[in-house]
């Protein structure tokens, strides 16, 4: 399937443009460089992550953090094909033991929610700098992103009122298992928030090294901000990772129009971000997911963790 849909984006690609023969113009040694410390951020990117995750976890689950790190690389290969990478939740609930299933899906949504949060933060902000007039679409964004963080640091509260308005039965079942989200201190989710930005920094940077090596005479400053409402669309509506390859591209087309910047140059850059840093790391995921059993069943509340891996978790302990 991910051949087929590589096929389909380098189709598109190719008819795009016509102006692969300027590649020869770029001088691949200077840039080479620049792609190194791409690849070489990778690592940091998912490792920020999985930091930014088991600060949550580690408040009801006690797991090594190798193993968090390899249940993270899981969680990105299952979740490859969903929007907004929802896979990532099964991924990590599969590989965690049965009886910290709830804990490990509310600190993994508690996670994403903070670099949901940030994303969207950071994009309305630049997007003040980087469109000019549209003055009601930006306070309705800082106001939307006020309310973001006051949701965040209320988590509780907010989910038991929308679980009262029977929406969906997966909010009652979050309402009734939100005891775990009380032992998320201000101080826990603060710290939470630093690592989604750090975390931000290190995958924006990623895309501009990627778009000054093809396009060296544009400014650092456009592409920064650029690139933050780019990741500002992509939080809003939630697609497939690969779909997402496109509507970025199309998105860094819009954004960049009149900065001379090429076609071919951007959708390359959208196309090089997600094979470094999902593709990759998917793969690997891939590769976990088949030499490592799952340690829960989906039929019963009983955990299936071999005996191997019995030292790794431990009950809900509380506050640590």
């Amino acid at each position: 399937m991910t051949i087929i849909l590589l096929g389909i984006l380098g189709f598109q690609l190719w008819s795009r443009s016509n102006h692969f023969a300027n590649l020869s113009l770029i001088s691949f040694q200077k840039s080479l460089w620049w792609f190194m410390l791409v690849v070489v951020l990778m690592p940091a990117n998912w490792i920020l992550e999985t930091i930014k995750w088991r600060t949550l976890l580690t408040i009801h689950v006690r797991v090594p953090f190798i193993y968090t790190l390899k249940t993270v690389a899981g969680g990105v290969a299952l979740s490859i094909f969903t929007p907004n990478r929802i896979g990532e939740y099964g991924g990590r609930i599969l590989y965690m033991p049965a009886n910290a299933r709830w804990p490990v899906a509310i600190s993994t949504l508690t996670g994403s929610f903070a670099q949901n949060l940030i994303a969207f933060s950071v994009g309305v902000f630049s997007s003040v700098f980087l469109f000019k007039g549209i003055l009601i679409l930006k306070i309705c964004g800082l106001i939307l992103a006020a309310v973001g963080f006051f949701c965040f640091f209320n988590i509780r509260r907010v989910i038991s009122r929308i679980s009262t308005l029977k929406i969906h039965s997966i909010f009652r079942k979050l309402g009734s298992n939100l005891r775990f989200v009380d032992e998320y201190s201000s101080g826990v989710l603060l710290k939470v928030l630093g690592f989604a930005f750090l975390r931000y920094m290190v995958y924006t940077t990623q895309y501009v090294l990627i778009l000054h090596a093809f396009e060296p005479e544009i400014q650092i400053r456009i592409l920064f901000l650029g690139v933050s409402v780019v990741y500002l669309f992509q939080t809003v509506v939630p697609l497939p990772p690969l779909a997402d390859v496109m509507a970025r591209a199309n998105i860094g087309l819009v954004l960049w129009a009149g900065t001379g910047m090429g076609e071919l140059s951007i959708t390359l850059s959208s196309l090089m971000i997600w094979l470094i840093n999902l593709l990759i790391p998917a793969l690997i995921g891939s590769f976990i997911i088949g030499t490592t059993a799952p340690l829960i069943s989906l039929d019963t509340n009983e955990s299936n963790i071999p005996s191997a891996y019995m030292p790794l978790a431990s009950k809900p302990t509380g506050k640590t």
